[in-house]
């Protein structure tokens, strides 16, 4: 994606906006280093982390690009932490908006976006817009003698900051950065919740931990079960539900038991002649 100037500018000034009544751990945000990414470990849902953890590797990649370490990265991209009343944890990723030779304002120390020449000595300067026009209005009969010339630049933004621009540009239009991360994630939650149901389903019962693990092998192969037909994100778990099938996998599994007992006391079957109890 090619980014034109007003939007990168336009980011830029989003992404340093600094906000108010906010004291922050690194000197660096909201003066080198804009906000680009947030994720709220504890609120947002697997959609977020994924977006984040991929934006912040294609950031970083970006950053390091055609170099064997990453000492690029560790500069611009920052990974930062803090603690939000609302949500718990937040994370966020700052950028390094621009480069660390950036043309700067002579006058303000903000990058430059206008570049001055006086003849005949062409000595250079920058400016930023706002202070351009005050010199402008105290030099303009050397501006209209033609012994100075102005020149608009573009300011030179670092590689991670183009890239996170990128990838804001892009979650506009479609929420999902990396399919296969997403879907891996949300997969991974699903187990996770559909085993914390099966183990509150075990905590009704004394079984021994083999008779558990065999019970629930029987119900998560259970092809006929709720869970493996009609589930596939964390979110549609029914522990209700759960606690039925385990119970009806439960009840199949101590059965084929009894029934062995069964064959074995009763029948007087004896497993090491299985040949010659099929015959009969």
């Amino acid at each position: 994606m090619e980014l034109d100037r007003d939007t990168l500018e336009k980011a830029a000034a989003e992404a340093l906006e600094r906000p108010s009544n906010s004291a922050f751990w690194d000197d660096r945000l909201f003066t080198t280093h804009g906000a680009v990414l947030h994720w709220a470990e504890r609120g947002d849902d697997i959609l977020a982390e994924s977006n984040y953890l991929t934006a912040l590797d294609l950031i970083r990649a970006a950053a390091d690009d055609g170099r064997p370490d990453t000492e690029v990265s560790d500069e611009h991209v920052i990974d930062g932490t803090s603690s939000h009343w609302a949500v718990g944890s937040l994370r966020t990723i700052y950028v390094q908006v621009y480069e660390d030779n950036a043309l700067r304002c002579r006058d303000c120390g903000e990058v430059a976006s206008w570049v001055i020449s006086r003849k005949p000595n062409a000595r250079r300067r920058g400016m930023c817009t706002h202070h351009k026009e005050q010199w402008r209005c105290s030099n303009m009969q050397g501006i209209r003698a033609g012994r100075v010339s102005m020149m608009e630049i573009t300011p030179r933004y670092t590689a991670a900051f183009i890239q996170a621009t990128e990838l804001a540009l892009s979650l506009q239009d479609y929420p999902i950065l990396d399919e296969s991360d997403y879907s891996e994630r949300e997969h991974e939650a699903f187990e996770e919740a559909l085993k914390t149901a099966v183990e509150q389903a075990q905590r009704d019962h004394y079984d021994t931990c083999e008779q558990d693990d065999e019970i629930a092998q029987r119900f998560y192969e259970d092809e006929s079960a709720t869970h493996r037909n009609q589930w596939c994100h964390p979110d549609d778990v029914c522990w209700a539900t759960v606690a039925e099938e385990y119970e009806a996998a439960r009840d199949a599994y101590f059965g084929e038991l009894a029934y062995e007992i069964y064959r074995y006391n009763v029948l007087g079957y004896n497993p090491d002649q299985l040949e010659l109890d099929f015959a009969v």
